[in-house]
């Protein structure tokens, strides 16, 4: 009785016979390429990169959007004031009227920024916030001022 021949193993879609031995550890395909080996040609320069951007990035919304958005409803203020009153019976009232309108649009963006100022908003989100607060403060300072 003959013993049976081993198989050949080794070939291209095989593994090699010490693969499975303690302490193999299979290679990955995808390591990063190594120095190069000496005597050989170095590999290409790596391409610079462009130096980092100086501008700093936003924090916060600023004050000057939302005066912006403050203004907006001072604008409307003005239109009602103009449509339902009519035109005023002085420059000395129109002229009052006009500052009282931006002492009300910039203590109303004071409130609105300091809500503000920790993100970046969008500007719809600063008139819509800016809507009560202008409003509140006009009617308190007029019955303020107007009694």
């Amino acid at each position: 009785m003959s013993r049976p021949e081993p198989e050949d193993t080794e070939g291209p879609d095989q593994l090699p016979s010490w693969a499975g031995a303690p302490g193999y550890a299979p290679a990955a395909d995808d390591l990063p390429p190594h120095a190069p080996m000496p005597g050989a040609p170095p590999y290409p320069a790596q391409p610079e990169l462009p130096p980092p951007s100086i501008i700093r990035p936003a924090t916060g919304s600023t004050y000057r959007a939302a005066v912006s958005a403050t203004a907006i409803w001072a604008l409307v203020n003005l239109v009602l004031q103009l449509v339902i009153a009519g035109p005023a019976p002085s420059l000395r009232a129109f002229g009052i009227l006009l500052g009282s309108l931006v002492v009300h649009t910039l203590l109303g963006a004071l409130l609105v920024w300091i809500v503000a100022r920790r993100k970046v908003w969008p500007f719809w989100y600063l008139v819509v916030l800016a809507l009560p607060v202008f409003w509140i403060i006009r009617i308190a300072l007029v019955a303020l001022v107007g009694s």
